[in-house]
């Protein structure tokens, strides 16, 4: 006959739980060989707390001397493999130091409360690497995405690979740029909502910016241009819109490719060079935008757009008054592209999305960007396709949020001064441009700063 007493009553393993085990684990948990410190065992304590005093007194001067370069640093692969490995390294020291101080006191042993108490402390200290090391991880993974075109499938959203972005150039055809030099980057919006079925290149806007000197510029160019010359001697006698698809679907009279093509036609147009470029999904851009918990915008004047679809192709108008107000990812998406209310066009959705990226340039500090990290990475990677090397990523995204932004110049090229409209020719509305007026303001807004005179010798 079974002895009800004896079930009931606890094991001989369980009586003798020691509490100390526990408070040693948890005084291992918060810094190691402070347990082992508990424990009498001073030597073996120093020996687990002087790596981790040298690693934080390293990262004390590290995070003091180039808190500056923060960014730059999140956005290199090497930096972030050693950042892996360090993570995993400090995860197995604090485990092996957590584990040691309980079983000094007691052995492990399911049967005892002190011995579940300190697994919760070692799954607590798994789970407090995994974040940062995931966050490495997909950061890598978005890195090596990016400069590979990016552009992953996102079903449902309405985010799809750009086809004619599969002939990014490699790096070794950019053209040279020193660190430190003036870089121009062409940026392109290719709107691939539901309610479009071609994927133009609507948006077109090269950013130049001088490491140097903390200047920077933005100038739009319209998609309506029409003539212009390739810099081979040919001239596009179609809206430049569609110059990247266009050549892209014929490498045999194109062979630098859609992109490449349209790099240097506009290299050619605005009397520059176009180093590198940058292809934006709007739809993925909107999800950046809320990654990043929204911005904030000074609308100049009113927007009365009754005929605005939104982004699931829905009819909803787009209405919203002077002042400054507070965007989310779908506000910030109709700001940049409705275009239909009253005394709207082209030309003032051009300078409102300059407007917009000067926003988000202020919302990229190193703070928000560790918050909006995981969403952030997520919208880059499904929507940013990028000829820039991955080696040089870091010191463009330093630049840009080291530009200083009382120095930012921004144009929208329009008529009557920079072209000339024609709105009756054969291939309806169409901007014929001065050639000689564009590449005065190339000139003057995107040509690397003089050297300056070294006087008489």
């Amino acid at each position: 006959m079974i002895d009800a007493r004896a079930v009931a009553a606890p094991s001989a393993e369980a009586r003798a739980a020691t509490p100390q085990a526990a408070l040693a684990a948890l005084l291992s948990f918060l810094f190691p060989g402070l347990g082992q410190a508990f424990n009498g065992q001073s030597r073996l304590a120093w020996l687990l707390a002087a790596p981790m005093l040298v690693l934080l007194a390293v990262a004390a001067v590290v995070l003091v001397g180039a808190s500056d370069r923060l960014l730059s640093h999140m956005l290199q692969l090497s930096f972030l493999a050693g950042l892996i490995v360090l993570d995993l390294a400090l995860l197995g020291w604090r485990l092996v130091a957590i584990a040691q101080a309980h079983a000094e006191r007691e052995r492990l042993h399911l049967g005892r409360w002190t011995t579940w108490v300190t697994g919760l402390l070692l799954v607590a200290t798994l789970a407090m690497h995994a974040l940062p090391g995931w966050y490495a991880l997909k950061a890598v993974d978005t890195l090596t995405t990016v400069a590979q075109g990016g552009g992953e499938s996102r079903g449902g959203e309405g985010i799809s690979r750009i086809p004619e972005l599969d002939d990014l150039p490699q790096p070794s055809a950019q053209p040279e740029v020193e660190r430190g030099e003036r870089v121009n980057v062409l940026l392109v919006g290719v709107d691939s909502a539901p309610n479009r079925t071609t994927q133009l290149t609507d948006t077109m806007l090269v950013a130049s910016l001088d490491p140097s000197t903390g200047r920077s510029a933005m100038v739009s160019i319209p998609r309506d241009l029409y003539g212009v010359p390739l810099g081979d001697g040919r001239v596009f006698n179609a809206k430049l819109n569609s110059l990247m698809a266009y050549a892209a679907a014929r490498p045999a009279e194109f062979p630098l490719g859609g992109v490449g093509t349209l790099k240097a036609a506009l290299g050619e147009l605005l009397g520059v060079d176009i180093h590198y470029f940058a292809a934006i999904d709007l739809l993925g851009f909107k999800q950046a935008i809320d990654a990043l918990g929204g911005v904030d915008i000074t609308v100049q004047r009113a927007i009365r757009d009754p005929h605005y679809f939104n982004e699931f192709n829905v009819k909803t108008g787009f209405f919203i008054e002077p002042g400054r107000h507070h965007f989310d990812g779908s506000t910030a998406l109709a700001f940049v592209r409705s275009r239909m209310g009253e005394g709207d066009s082209d030309f003032t959705r051009a300078d409102r999305q300059q407007q917009l990226l000067a926003a988000v340039r202020e919302k990229l500090t190193a703070g928000n960007l560790m918050l909006a990290l995981p969403g952030l990475l997520d919208a880059i990677k499904a929507s940013l396709s990028t000829d820039v090397p991955s080696e040089r990523i870091p010191d463009l995204a330093q630049a840009v949020q080291e530009a200083d932004m009382s120095e930012l110049r921004r144009i929208v090229l329009q008529p009557p001064e920079y072209m000339t409209a024609d709105p009756r020719s054969a291939a309806g509305y169409i901007l014929i441009p001065n050639l000689e007026a564009i590449r005065a303001v190339g000139q003057e807004m995107l040509s690397p700063e003089p050297e300056p005179s070294a006087g008489p010798g």
